[in-house]
């Protein structure tokens, strides 16, 4: 298994359809709008959910993880984490392959996929979404459809690169290491010797590091 990045538009549904929750029987696990809402508002990015499984097969590659593959394709997040197996890694590629496989026409050949709503909550339209195959109780207003275009629109759930290599700032915050002095606050101390150059009316302090473990971390500095 490997970790790669990977256009979310080129990966396929292995299943003819997805329910809009992630569990039938509690709420507490969360449905695919409460994801897409969390990503919208920048609290999560894929990186800190599991991430979906994809494997390659007659030339595409296929997820098992589908609900939140239609989650992203949905968002048009462009390229995500994902991570890659061999086909014969996991006995879920084929199975699941083999359910949907009687729908490849209908689906566009896993590009699509039908959602089926168990919710009681309005759910938005979507492209990813194939009408003969979903069925629908509650969509979006046209007013609600338009703000949860518009949220898309304005970038809070672009993806970009440098976003998905690293965490969402909530996950980040839980990380962060301060420096205060060349001890680190919570953590080792740092072998700093500071180097002080005066040029121009231009002070410029050089912190050099030594046995670190990070590829680097925020400094610090105050008068004393």
């Amino acid at each position: 298994m490997t970790t790669q990045l990977m256009e979310v538009s080129n990966i396929r549904f292995t299943q003819e359809h997805v329910y809009d929750t992630f569990n039938a029987n509690s709420d507490r696990a969360g449905s695919v709008l409460d994801l897409m809402d969390s990503i919208l508002s920048g609290e999560k990015t894929p990186w800190d959910i599991p991430l979906i499984r994809v494997a390659a097969k007659k030339g595409a590659y296929w997820c098992v993880d589908n609900r939140r593959l239609f989650t992203y394709k949905h968002l048009q997040l462009g390229k995500i984490p994902v991570q890659v197996f061999g086909w014969k890694e996991n006995r879920e590629f084929e199975l699941k392959y083999r359910n949907g496989l009687p729908f490849r026409q209908q689906t566009s050949n896993g590009l699509r996929v039908g959602l089926i709503q168990r919710s009681d909550r309005a759910f938005p339209r979507s492209s990813v979404a194939e009408p003969a195959l979903s069925k629908f109780q509650k969509l979006f207003t046209k007013a609600e459809q338009r703000k949860h275009e518009d949220k898309d629109a304005d970038g809070e759930a672009d993806a970009s690169l440098k976003d998905l290599l690293q965490p969402s700032k909530a996950v980040r915050a839980k990380r962060k290491v301060r420096t205060c002095r060349g001890t680190i606050v919570g953590g080792k101390k740092r072998k700093v010797a500071p180097k002080i150059e005066e040029k121009d009316k231009k002070l410029t302090v050089t912190l050099d590091k030594e046995d670190s473990e990070e590829d680097d971390f925020a400094i610090e500095i105050s008068a004393p």
